[in-house]
C-alpha cells in the first residue's frame, strides 16, 4: 500500500540535500615573482594537466617585477601545468629563456600563492623553485595581527624571523630552510594605536645570536590583519636583490619591503 508523503516535508528533505551537496568553490590563486636575478618583468600561464595547451597569460599588461605579487584569481581544483613568460607576451607559445614548464596542484576553497623563488643564474646550481602554499584570510583577533614567514632567499642559512622590541629578538618562525614556511603564529603587543601597526621585525641565521639577514620597520600592517613575511634576496647584493624582507597581506597585494 503506497504511502502519501505531504508536500511541504518533501521539499525539505529536497533543500537539506542540495544544501549538503553543494560544490566546492575555486582555489583562489596569486603569483609572487621572488626570483631575486629575474632578467626582467615575468609573467605565468597556467592550464589543466588535461587541456591540449595554454591560453593566455595570466597577470598581463606589464606583469611582474621583483619582488611583486598579483591579485587573486579563481582556479578549480587540480593539477596544472606552469609556464613563465616574459611579461608583455601576447600568447604562451614561448617559455621564458627555454624553461620547462612546471607541474603546481591547487585546491579548491582556499586562498593560495605561487611562489616563484631561486635563481636563473650565479654560482653552483642556479635553478627555479616553484611551489603553491595555503594562505589564511581570515582575520586576527582584535589588539593582535597574525605573522608567518617564508624563506625564499636562494643562498641563504636557514632563518630565524621574529620582532623586535627593546633590543630583544623574539622569533614568531625558527629554522625556516630555503622554499620552507612556518605556521600562522598570533603576535600582540605591536599595536600601539589600532587600526595603525608598527612591526618591527628581523630576520637571521639560526643559532644563538646568529648573523642578522635583514632588520626593519613595517609600517603597511593593520590591527587583525594576517600577513606573510618573504625573506628575500641574495648573499652580499646590494640594490633590488639585497637581502631583505617583503611583508605582504593575506588579504590583498600589500606589500612592502625593507630594508
Amino acid at each position: 500500500m503506497s504511502r502519501l508523503v505531504p508536500v511541504p516535508f518533501f521539499l525539505a528533505i529536497v533543500l537539506a540535500l542540495a544544501c549538503d551537496s553543494s560544490t566546492p568553490g575555486p582555489g583562489q590563486l596569486r603569483v609572487a615573482n621572488l626570483i631575486p636575478d629575474a632578467p626582467s618583468a615575468i609573467d605565468v600561464c597556467i592550464t589543466p594537466d588535461t587541456s591540449a595547451g595554454f591560453g593566455t597569460p595570466l597577470v598581463g599588461g606589464g606583469g611582474l617585477s621583483y619582488p611583486q605579487l598579483s591579485t587573486r584569481s579563481g582556479f578549480d581544483a587540480g593539477t596544472y601545468s606552469v609556464r613563465l613568460v616574459a611579461a608583455g607576451s601576447n600568447s604562451c607559445s614561448s617559455s621564458l629563456n627555454g624553461l620547462r614548464d612546471v607541474s603546481a596542484s591547487i585546491v579548491a576553497d582556499n586562498p593560495q600563492t605561487l611562489v616563484l623563488a631561486g635563481r636563473f643564474t650565479g654560482t653552483g646550481n642556479p635553478s627555479l623553485s616553484v611551489s603553491v602554499i595555503g594562505d589564511r584570510i581570515a582575520a586576527s583577533a582584535s589588539g593582535s595581527v597574525m605573522l608567518r614567514a617564508m624563506n625564499a632567499a636562494p643562498g641563504s642559512n636557514p632563518q630565524d624571523v621574529g620582532v623586535v622590541g627593546a633590543s630583544v629578538f623574539t622569533p614568531f618562525a625558527t629554522n625556516i630552510a630555503f622554499g620552507a614556511v612556518s605556521d600562522y603564529q598570533q603576535i600582540s603587543g605591536i599595536t600601539p594605536g589600532s587600526p595603525t601597526v608598527t612591526a618591527p621585525l628581523a630576520s637571521r641565521d639560526t643559532g644563538n645570536n646568529g648573523p642578522v639577514w635583514a632588520q626593519g620597520t613595517f609600517s603597511n600592517l593593520s590591527d587583525t590583519g594576517v600577513y606573510t613575511v618573504f625573506v628575500i634576496g641574495i648573499p652580499g647584493q646590494s640594490g633590488p636583490p639585497r637581502p631583505s624582507m617583503l611583508l605582504c597581506g593575506e588579504g590583498s597585494a600589500n606589500c612592502s619591503q625593507n630594508p
